[in-house]
């Protein structure tokens, strides 16, 4: 134990991930443009126009998460998923694969007009930068990234997507 934060010290990175402590879901819950995030095995044959939508459930706390990309050969790729809010009103998230499979993702900093958002896990292993329009300003991406740094993620992990064809966030593969 000594070992571990003697290490978080001397590396300068902070340990811990802080999820927002008000989300506002009718803000967030919208279709969003992947710009850039951590490369993950679900997203791996993924090219280009990664968009995720977040729709709110028919129960309390509760929301659907549907994901869409192009592959090669303009294939394309999509997969949901069910989650559930924190009632507490925070950034946190529970994402359900199959009845079983459950895992936490959080929404660590957002624009105070949500046109970005940057979600990842807390043990640092996902992230994600999501934006409502197609690409981002260089010097909003790299306020982004410090935030991201700030809260243990390395920034020089990401990788950025493509976004090719603007008309089809929200739309089913």
């Amino acid at each position: 134990m000594l070992v571990a934060c003697v290490f978080a010290v001397a590396s300068g990175v902070a340990q811990t991930t802080a999820p927002v402590t008000q989300l506002n879901p009718t803000s967030f819950m919208a279709a969003w443009h992947t710009i850039a995030r951590y490369p993950d095995k679900r997203e791996k044959s993924c090219v280009s126009d990664e968009q995720t939508l977040y729709a709110l459930g028919d129960k309390p706390n509760t929301f659907q998460l549907v994901t869409s990309c192009r592959l090669k050969l303009d294939n394309w790729d999509g997969w949901n998923q069910a989650g559930r809010l924190d009632p507490g009103g925070s950034g946190r998230m529970r994402l359900t694969w199959f009845w079983f499979i459950r895992s936490d993702y959080w929404v660590i900093a957002t624009a105070p007009d949500y046109s970005w958002a940057l979600v990842g896990t807390p043990n640092h292993k996902s992230l994600w930068v999501l934006a409502k329009a197609d690409t981002l300003a260089a010097g909003v991406l790299d306020g982004i990234k410090s935030q991201a740094a700030a809260q243990g993620f390395d920034p020089g992990k990401l990788v950025l997507i493509k976004q090719l064809d603007a008309s089809t966030v929200g739309t089913a593969p």
